[in-house]
């Protein structure tokens, strides 16, 4: 800031106090996702910390593999989570992604409150990013769950991803700083026939710290065993 404008705005703190023009709050603070793809879609370059974001999307749309390659991106930087609700997580597949296995934790609970519980705990003990992979059937009652889960991540400075079906209901939508939607638009072969990835629509469908409805499109490969 020049230093003439730093002089007048003190000139006008001294006159007007708290009416007086003055520096913006600073944003909110970033994890980059570990995927530059995504982290240009969401306007701000990764997810926000303290804050929850949706990964939404049809079974096969590529969001799982997307949020499992952010939590092998965080685990290379710090201690994170996977709370597997449908017990599908193979961390022998975070492996490929490069993940520090030693700082990865699963969780697979017996209930919602189970689930919600352990992630407040881990957040408030230092966890930097947990990603709660919740299926339709087992998200019954998160309403009532989720003020209380984001009041704790929000003062832990911890990183919350949700992975959800496209239809999640109104409660997460509105919770959720940030909304990605994901549908795959094709299957991308190897020329010797195996399977490379797939190509993956995505959109910002809410927004809280950018401008909404960006949309981009890539190619997800998947890891060479």
């Amino acid at each position: 800031m020049p230093d003439r404008l730093q002089q007048a705005i003190t000139v006008l703190q001294t006159r007007f106090g708290s009416a007086a023009p003055r520096p913006a709050a600073p944003p909110c603070p970033v994890r980059p996702s570990g995927i530059p793809e995504l982290d240009a879609l969401t306007g701000i370059g990764g997810w926000p910390v303290g804050r929850l974001s949706l990964l939404a999307g049809p079974r096969g749309s590529g969001k799982r593999t997307l949020a499992q390659r952010s939590v092998a991106a965080a685990s290379r930087e710090g201690p994170v989570a996977y709370v597997d609700f449908p017990s599908r997580l193979d961390p022998e597949f975070l492996s490929h992604f490069d993940a520090r296995l030693d700082q990865l934790l699963v969780v697979r609970p017996k209930s919602l409150r189970e689930g919600m519980a352990s992630v407040r705990v881990l957040a408030r003990a230092g966890v930097d990013l947990i990603c709660i992979d919740l299926s339709r059937t087992r998200s019954a009652g998160l309403d009532a769950e989720l003020p209380h889960l984001l009041h704790r991540a929000a003062e832990a400075e911890c990183t919350l991803l949700l992975v959800h079906d496209a239809d999640a209901d109104d409660a997460i939508r509105y919770y959720a700083s940030l909304i990605l939607s994901f549908e795959r638009s094709a299957w991308i072969f190897r020329r010797d026939g195996d399977l490379e990835g797939l190509q993956v629509d995505a959109a910002v469908v809410k927004n809280r710290l950018a401008p909404p409805g960006l949309k981009k499109q890539w190619i997800v490969p998947y890891p060479i065993p």
